[in-house]
């Protein structure tokens, strides 16, 4: 378990329960709110993926908050099919700018699965974020790309993922955004059992590279 301080997000949605990280450092730090799986599969924020992803940014020197969507442990509120839980991913982000350890201008988004199309469909269009990172997103081909990028934004995945498919992902990057990393891991599948390390590394690297103050 990864030691983090209970927050509640309040702001002006249901109440939603947390947890903060952060860095062992000298504040500010940058950070990044990471987005859990889907709710009505099980998904919330003490999932393995999520793990992976909070340790990478401590390593990085990034703070985190995983928080659990609406309806998931003590969140207030029920499922919501995906737009309600843009509204809590907005809200978990006011919180961690308006934290006094955090640098608000380099703070980011990231998800796993369902969470990383919420952190897709909320960083889609804005030009306030300093990054994106998004594990094994669900994909589908469509008539045309309407998500546009305009941060760093990191999709990974593997090639064994039963519902991201990464060959779509490398086809549609260029329309996704100016600066999209597409990374796509050998023998990892969806739940990326045995694969957390390999995650770390590769997501660590991105966060340390577009949101560390040395990177600025």
């Amino acid at each position: 378990m990864i030691e983090g301080r209970a927050v509640r997000i309040e702001r002006g949605g249901p109440a939603l329960e947390g947890l903060l990280h952060l860095p062992d450092a000298e504040p500010p730090f940058p950070g990044v709110v990471i987005c859990h799986p889907h709710p009505q599969f099980g998904g919330e924020m003490h999932n393995n993926v999520v793990g992976a992803l909070v340790r990478a940014a401590l390593g990085s020197g990034v703070a985190a908050l995983r928080f659990n969507f609406r309806g998931v442990g003590e969140s207030g509120g029920s499922y919501d099919n995906g737009l309600g839980e843009q509204d809590d991913a907005r809200a978990a982000l006011a919180f961690l700018r308006a934290q006094p350890e955090i640098g608000a201008t380099r703070t980011g988004l990231a998800g796993y699965s369902f969470g990383a199309t919420v952190a897709i469909n909320v960083a889609s269009g804005r030009d306030d974020l300093a990054t994106l990172v998004a594990v094994s997103n669900p994909t589908q081909r469509g008539p045309k790309v309407e998500v546009r990028l305009k941060c760093p934004t990191l999709f990974v995945t593997g090639d064994r993922d039963q519902y991201c498919d990464a060959e779509l992902l490398s086809e549609y990057r260029d329309q996704l955004g100016d600066d999209v990393t597409v990374e796509v891991l050998p023998g990892v599948d969806h739940f990326w059992w045995g694969s957390d390390g390999r995650l770390i590394e590769i997501a660590g690297e991105f966060l340390r590279r577009h949101m560390t103050v040395e990177a600025r």
